[in-house]
């Protein structure tokens, strides 16, 4: 009888062994289709009976604990939390949205995602790109299989202030944001003190190319030992402005986006640097011949016929204008240039984030049971509601290549450093 026991049950508890964990990495539902919490997992906090949207709960709740998510009908093994940093000042209030690991919570190290724009939400890359939740057209939550928060504790934060749900907008720039970003994170390390001296990693995209290396400079130089910089990543980052808006006119011939005519015709007439009228700045000189023949090279890529963000990804319609996006951002900046100087007036391929993504997420971040249950102060939010991308004109656009930062950190060899491109992004792509 025992032999035959062993011989059956065995392999069978090996295998419920084995499978158990998926259960937390949004692989394998319950059978009532709930997220189970593993107090192995938490020894901080308790398994909890499956109950509409709820989160397991820690014994002692943290204030900026998240107790609900609404239209998500499961059960989350994770803690979530969020609230507003203040500056040192207090005049600015940067909100942030912070997610445990699902996997040794107290070991894993500390990631910061920023999301570009400039002026972009970096709940927009939460909700669209790496974090643990994904909307349906209903605003309807379940589960990211390949969410950052199932190796690392990860922190958004929304800088500069005036977005998304920080506050209160104000004319900013690179030097004035990594600053505020600064004190935020310190703040938010008073809040969560058990992540003091933790592992800590920044990670961003697009204008975050900025945000990133200018918030990983200001730590070094503030020395403070609570915030242990290990590295960063950057994607499809915008690093030098010469560099990155040379590459539009070549990318949009080798990815059959222009007719060799037409670029032969631009890199002649701009003899071979395609930026300046690319994308105009101040004090440096766009000849007419170069900048009309730019804009003949590129218009298949820039009349919103595509998603410039993903030149292979279906453009959202959902019977609305798109919505402002980092990209977007990053084309009204060039617009706006080109306009002072002639007068003339998107989601990633992904199997698991659909191509409305950013219209799904602005619908639920503005639903008041969602404010709600976030700790959203509604009467603070910038213009009455949240938005992907803000601030527009309030901020001022740097020209400035971080190049130098770079070669200093390579000569240091302190920080590890992984620069990233995926090959459809037109704006800021791999070619720069």
């Amino acid at each position: 009888f025992f032999s035959f026991f062993f011989a059956i049950m065995l392999p069978f508890t090996i295998l419920c062994f084995l499978l158990w964990p998926l259960r937390c990495h949004g692989l394998m539902p319950s059978q009532t289709g709930n997220i189970v919490a593993r107090a192995d997992q938490f020894p901080h906090t308790q398994a909890v009976p499956p109950e509409n949207s709820k989160l397991a709960s820690a014994e002692s709740p943290h204030p900026d604990a998240i107790t609900s998510i609404p239209h998500f009908n499961g059960e989350l093994c994770f803690q979530s939390f969020s609230g507003y940093l203040a500056t040192s000042t207090g005049a600015k209030s940067l909100f942030y949205w912070y997610h445990e690991a699902t996997s040794s919570p107290t070991t894993a190290p500390l990631v910061l995602w920023l999301n570009g724009g400039p002026g972009c939400s970096s709940l927009g890359g939460m909700f669209t790109e790496n974090g643990p939740f994904v909307l349906d057209k209903n605003l309807t939550i379940t589960l990211n299989p390949y969410s950052w928060n199932k190796v690392a504790n990860v922190l958004y934060i929304e800088q500069p202030a005036g977005v998304g749900f920080s506050y209160p907008a104000g004319s900013t720039n690179d030097t004035i944001t990594s600053q505020d970003t600064y004190e935020a994170l310190l703040a938010f390390l008073e809040r969560h003190p058990v992540l003091k001296g933790r592992d800590f990693y920044i990670a961003g995209e697009s204008y975050g190319g900025h945000y990133v290396p200018n918030l990983a400079k200001r730590i070094q130089d503030g020395g403070n030992p609570v915030i242990n910089l290990k590295g960063f990543a950057v994607g499809n980052a915008y690093t030098d402005w010469a560099l990155d808006f040379s590459s539009n006119v070549p990318f949009s011939r080798f990815h059959a986006l222009t007719s060799p005519a037409l670029y032969e015709g631009a890199m002649k007439a701009c003899a071979g640097d395609t930026a300046r009228c690319f994308w105009p700045r101040p004090g440096v000189e766009c000849p007419e011949p170069c900048l009309t023949a730019v804009a003949k090279a590129v218009i298949n890529a820039m009349d919103g016929s595509i998603d410039q963000y993903d030149i292979y990804e279906d453009v959202c319609t959902e019977g609305r204008q798109r919505l402002a996006t980092q990209v977007s951002r990053l084309v009204q900046e060039r617009h706006r240039q080109i306009a002072r100087r002639a007068g003339m007036g998107a989601t990633v391929i992904s199997p698991i984030f659909g191509t409305c993504a950013d219209v799904y997420t602005a619908g639920y971040l503005n639903l008041p049971e969602v404010q709600k249950a976030i700790h959203v102060v509604p009467e603070t939010i910038p213009k009455g509601r949240w938005q992907m991308c803000g601030l527009h004109d309030l901020y001022e656009f740097n020209y400035e290549s971080v190049l130098p930062l770079y070669r200093r950190w390579v000569q240091d060899q302190q920080l590890k450093i992984l620069v990233y491109s995926g090959d459809t992004d037109f704006i800021v792509n791999f070619l720069g």
